[in-house]
């Protein structure tokens, strides 16, 4: 599709992914974000926060400035209690 715009180059998603998003009524950013992943990549936003926020804000009609930043939390990988309980150990499986 040689006319397909990716806003998020972690996730590939694309600007018609995000308009069909905001057209199901997925309209402020911490929604969107759990409807269609952005800002949930291996980058976290760093590198598709400022597109996806000006995407929705020109589909909405409101102030880029105006929108309230998704809570980005850093990606989450299993510890052992024991390492947690000062055992020692390997976090490792």
């Amino acid at each position: 599709m040689a006319d397909k715009i990716i806003l998020c180059l972690c996730l590939d998603i694309t600007e018609h992914d995000l308009d069909r998003a905001i057209e199901e009524g997925f309209t402020d950013a911490e929604t969107l974000k759990r409807y269609t992943a952005g800002f949930m990549g291996p980058c976290q936003g760093k590198s598709c926060m400022d597109t996806i926020l000006e995407r929705l804000a020109h589909k909405t009609g409101v102030d880029p400035e105006s929108l309230r930043r998704p809570t980005l939390r850093p990606p989450a990988h299993p510890v052992r209690l024991g390492l947690l309980a000062g055992l020692g150990g390997s976090d490792a499986s």
